[in-house]
């Protein structure tokens, strides 16, 4: 017996409508200045970390985006950008996502790493676990153009905040001109979004992390092509 083609036309119009995702940052474009030494509301910063307009770049979203660099001074610096993020739920999947450049006229040097992180805190603000992802690659990543990258990771037992963390760490064995520790990073358009953990049942046919109609799709297509003779 086969199923009637019609059954996944029906199913099809039950199919609720897709929302976006609340991006849960704040100021995540850097358009807006903090108060005092704090340089872009909603952010700490550390290091070496500047404001840039378009006459550095031009911004992917938006006219600004925040620049770091290293201060090539023999040993290890680190540039962070730090944003807190309250209201973080246990189970659930969160992911972070944004743009780095590096320019072709100082383009990254060997001794620098950039990451993206996610640290999820309890409520007394002690990390749990930490993910993270590289986001530019010296020698390896191109430039001048904008590179996407993302992190994500399910909120442990406990969690109830996130620190969102943009790091340009420049190694610093070569002091003075930085030969290899050289080289300006520029990051834009950032976001975090939250969902609902991956699906493990068996009957995610698709592979798609989620129990839905699609699914039933795959079943019956299986199915209908029978078994061998």
């Amino acid at each position: 017996m086969k199923f009637s083609k019609l059954i996944p036309a029906i199913v099809l119009g039950l199919m609720p409508a897709t929302a976006m995702a609340q991006n849960l940052m704040t100021n995540s474009s850097f358009e807006v200045d903090g108060p005092g030494f704090i340089l872009f509301q909603g952010w700490e910063n550390y290091g070496e970390v500047y404001k840039a307009d378009s006459g550095e770049i031009i911004a992917l979203d938006g006219s600004f985006t925040a620049k770091m660099f290293g201060p090539s001074i023999g040993s290890q610096a680190d540039q962070v950008l730090l944003q807190q993020v309250s209201g973080i739920t246990p189970g659930e999947l969160y992911t972070l996502s944004g743009s780095v450049q590096h320019q072709a006229v100082a383009p990254l040097g060997n001794e620098n790493i950039i990451l993206i992180q996610m640290v999820f805190r309890d409520a007394g603000g002690n990390a749990l676990e930490a993910v993270e992802q590289t986001a530019l690659t010296p020698g390896v990543s191109p430039t001048d153009e904008w590179i996407e990258s993302s992190v994500s990771g399910i909120a442990p037992a406990g969690t109830a905040s996130m620190t969102v963390a943009l790091l340009h760490i420049q190694l610093g064995s070569d002091a003075g001109f930085p030969v290899q520790g050289g080289g300006a990073t520029f990051w834009d358009d950032f976001s975090l979004v939250s969902g609902s953990a991956p699906c493990t049942n068996p009957a995610d046919f698709t592979g798609d992390g989620q129990l839905d109609v699609f699914d039933v799709f795959a079943f019956l297509d299986a199915y209908n092509q029978g078994c061998p003779e």
